[in-house]
């Protein structure tokens, strides 16, 4: 028996397992291989794509069902590897002659989706041990898989949500400062429900990585910039006489899911563009204080170049100023 082939086979088998349970089951992001394997796949399909394109848009199911099928994949070819170390693991149930390459490959198939069709066998104790253990792992994966598609779809669902509520309030952060200013204490509600509802996304894209692959070729339903116009507005607020200006602990706890979420995604996901976006100016008719603007710009700096990335990252340029330029 060839040992090498063997452990190898074996190691092969582990390291899908150990990415997929940490992929699935960990909150902590997906494992070295979904990681690599998700920014590949979706660098190629998104390279030269602007944001309607439709390859941008089916990016996000191209990665998740190519995760899914690399594991498959490996898994299999890591079974075959560990089969194929003894010459006899696998024989004829009718001839008991040892099966060749193609049928150990076939074998290793029907043993993993648990068809158990019978006309190959495995052949000594060690073996079908090993081949328990490969018809487990298999109902394992599968599960694994079933049970982590729906969340990602659902979360997907909850993502557009998110960024259809932004976007109701204004295109771009003059036009949210100009409506919050307008009712104050219908904002301080609103800001706390986003607060909620973006910490809970922050949340799912740690369980659910690939979540950032999938991507909306609508203006009104893509999180990055309608994030890029809700933090203009949360800037501009601050700006406001206190008078018209919503209550500070829901806007701070808005920056704070905001900052939270650009913190999950950079690095992993995004880095930072080299200058911060240009600060915002309130549209006419509402008194802005320039210097605090100025100065919550600055303070702001690492956010606002890591959402400019963020939102060049989908194709989308940074929502336009209320004075046009």
């Amino acid at each position: 028996m060839q040992e090498s082939l063997l452990a190898g086979g074996l190691a092969v088998v582990a390291a899908v397992a150990l990415d997929a349970l940490w992929t699935t089951l960990s909150a902590q992001g997906g494992g070295p291989l979904t990681r690599r394997l998700g920014a590949g796949l979706w660098t190629a399909l998104t390279w030269r794509a602007g944001p309607h394109a439709r390859r941008r848009q089916v990016a996000g199911a191209v990665v998740l069902l190519g995760t899914v099928g690399v594991w498959i994949g490996l898994l299999w070819a890591g079974w075959t590897l560990a089969f194929a170390a003894e010459p006899r693991s696998v024989v004829s149930s009718s001839t008991q002659t040892p099966a060749d390459v193609w049928e150990r490959i076939y074998y290793v198939g029907f043993t993993l989706v648990t068809l158990g069709t019978g006309d190959f066998v495995p052949s000594g104790d060690l073996w079908r041990v090993l081949t328990a253990l490969c018809a487990l792992s298999g109902l394992f994966l599968v599960t694994l898989a079933i049970t982590y598609l729906l969340p990602v779809l659902q979360a997907t669902v909850s993502k557009r949500q998110l960024a259809a509520s932004i976007s109701a309030l204004g295109q771009t952060g003059g036009e949210i400062a100009s409506l919050a200013a307008e009712a104050p204490a219908g904002m301080s509600r609103q800001a706390v429900r986003m607060a909620s509802d973006l910490s809970l996304h922050t949340e799912r894209h740690l369980v659910y990585p690939v979540l950032h692959y999938f991507e909306s070729g609508e203006r009104s339903t893509a999180l990055a910039p309608n994030l890029a116009a809700l933090a203009d507005g949360l800037l501009l607020l601050e700006s406001l006489p206190s008078d018209r200006r919503p209550d500070a602990v829901a806007l701070a706890e808005l920056n704070s899911a905001l900052g939270g979420y650009l913190d999950t995604v950079h690095g992993v996901f995004v880095g930072a563009a080299e200058d911060p976006p240009p600060a915002p100016r309130g549209p006419n008719g509402l008194a802005t204080d320039r210097t605090t603007v100025e100065r919550v710009c600055d303070e702001r700096s690492r956010d606002r170049r890591r959402l400019l990335a963020l939102v060049r990252q989908g194709g989308w340029g940074w929502p336009e100023r209320a004075d046009g330029r």
